[in-house]
């Protein structure tokens, strides 16, 4: 695979991980503002610390 073709497609994969962890945080306001379940919103940010670590390793 090309170095040009790997660049794109890691590009693409960080997009999507920066799709996904703003989505996520969508999903945590609205479970703080209309459900206000503490256990959900602990669960979503977690998961979202986690890509957050993705998506800084991606990047450095």
């Amino acid at each position: 695979m090309s170095e040009t073709l790997q660049y794109q497609r890691n590009l693409e994969e960080l997009v999507k991980l920066l799709r996904i962890y703003f989505q996520l945080d969508e999903i945590v306001d609205f479970a703080i503002n209309e459900l206000d379940d503490d256990e959900i919103v602990v669960e979503i940010s977690a998961v979202k610390d986690r890509i957050r670590k993705v998506i800084e390793r991606m990047i450095s």
